[in-house]
């Protein structure tokens, strides 16, 4: 089921009040992220996270201090009420913008952000479109060509696949197409025209071709939601139920495992998560991120994901800078891209000058219904872009 827990103020009923409200003793930050519809799984994992960081930050601050106040917007997984979030929310004085959380609504609120000079963190917008650039978009997650080019050496170097149905959803292009893309890139890399990728969008119907290619390839490879990787998972395994199936980091979720149930086990998913990675001599501090995963468990009932994650550092990130730089937006991104930044990352992570950011990705295998780290040599599986 899915959880979602709002703290302090979901939408204010006029946003003259948040101007209002942002000039006394608060500081205002829009949060704009995937609310409804068969998308919506990661973006509620990322309000989650933003919710309970800014829970704790009002909670443990000094009566001297600003708390935060949350307006939150749901963009409906779609490009032009994206648009319309962001221009509402800046209209309404906030500071920054927290998400979005899919890369196409990423695509939109950063046209807004950049036209009206507000800056924007997003937890888990992907797409390598916004790679590169010295805006106002900044984002805690890397784009997905490492996540893709780990998925392509998983496939190709470790499990010694040739051939190869690449299944991708079409209600998210920025971010789908630029995975596929990179996967393609890497898996066919030197191979002297031996190794083959099928590609087909999620919207087609699989029976009418899977059939006759599930004796030529060796596995599959989906770029979908949660749920529609699930839906995806089910119908290939009742067709073949050996075949291994591998699925990009949107489909790290719960709900995967919920909907997809017995298919579900064995899949393989690369992502910049590490649900037990606690390696001090890289400079993470693992008692924080045991803290973290203790306190969303016994708040939403469900483990941690990576958009929960990265919702929860985005806001302390954003949040600390804000009073870093005595409450005020201008020259912001340049306090959120300073080292100072990077304590408030619980796995380990850093920005690059342009806001993109550098973390490592984990390959999990789905076993018993959790997700479980899979362990490779580190020399099998560079994850190099």
């Amino acid at each position: 089921m899915k959880k979602v827990i709002v703290i302090l103020i979901v939408v204010l009923s006029g946003l003259f009040l948040c101007k209002e409200i942002s000039n006394r003793n608060t500081i205002s930050i829009g949060v704009i992220t995937t609310l409804s519809g068969e998308e919506s799984s990661l973006g509620i994992s990322v309000l989650n996270g933003i919710a309970m960081a800014a829970e704790e930050f009002n909670k443990d601050k000094k009566f001297y201090e600003k708390k935060v106040i949350l307006t939150i917007k749901d963009d409906k997984n779609d490009f032009e009420e994206s648009k319309k979030s962001a221009e509402e929310l800046i209209d309404a004085g906030v500071v920054a913008i927290l998400g979005p959380a899919l890369s196409e609504a990423g695509i939109a609120v950063s046209e807004v952000g950049n036209k009206r000079e507000k800056l924007i963190i997003s937890p888990t917008v992907a797409t390598k479109k916004l790679s590169g650039k010295d805006d106002y978009f900044i984002r805690v997650t890397p784009s997905v060509d490492r996540n893709a080019v780990s998925l392509a050496e998983v496939s190709r170097d470790y499990m010694g696949m040739k051939k190869i149905l690449l299944i991708y959803n079409e209600k998210n292009l920025a971010y789908t197409e630029s995975f596929k893309d990179k996967y393609i890139e890497k898996f066919t890399e030197n191979s002297n025209y031996e190794n083959f990728v099928y590609i087909k969008k999620s919207s087609e119907k699989i029976a009418s071709y899977f059939t006759k290619i599930k004796d030529e390839i060796d596995g599959v490879v989906i770029i979908a939601s949660p749920i529609d990787t699930a839906e995806i998972t089910q119908k290939i395994k009742k067709i073949k139920r050996d075949i291994k199936i591998l699925a990009s980091d949107w489909a790290y979720h719960q709900n995967f495992i919920t909907y997809g149930g017995k298919y579900a086990e064995g899949v393989y998913i690369a992502v910049n998560y590490d649900d037990a990675y606690f390696k001090k001599e890289k400079g993470y501090l693992d008692e924080r991120f045991k803290n973290f995963k203790k306190n969303y468990i016994n708040k939403f009932k469900e483990d941690p994901n990576n958009g929960s994650l990265n919702g929860y550092e985005s806001f302390n990130i954003l949040v600390y800078a804000i009073r870093r730089n005595k409450g005020n937006s201008e020259n912001l991104k340049r306090e959120v891209l300073s080292t100072e930044s990077e304590k408030y990352f619980l796995q380990p992570g850093k920005f690059d000058k342009y806001g993109d950011c550098e973390r490592d990705t984990f390959v999990f295998q789905v076993k018993n219904k959790k997700f479980k780290r899979w362990n490779f040599r580190k020399t099998e599986i560079s994850g190099k872009i």
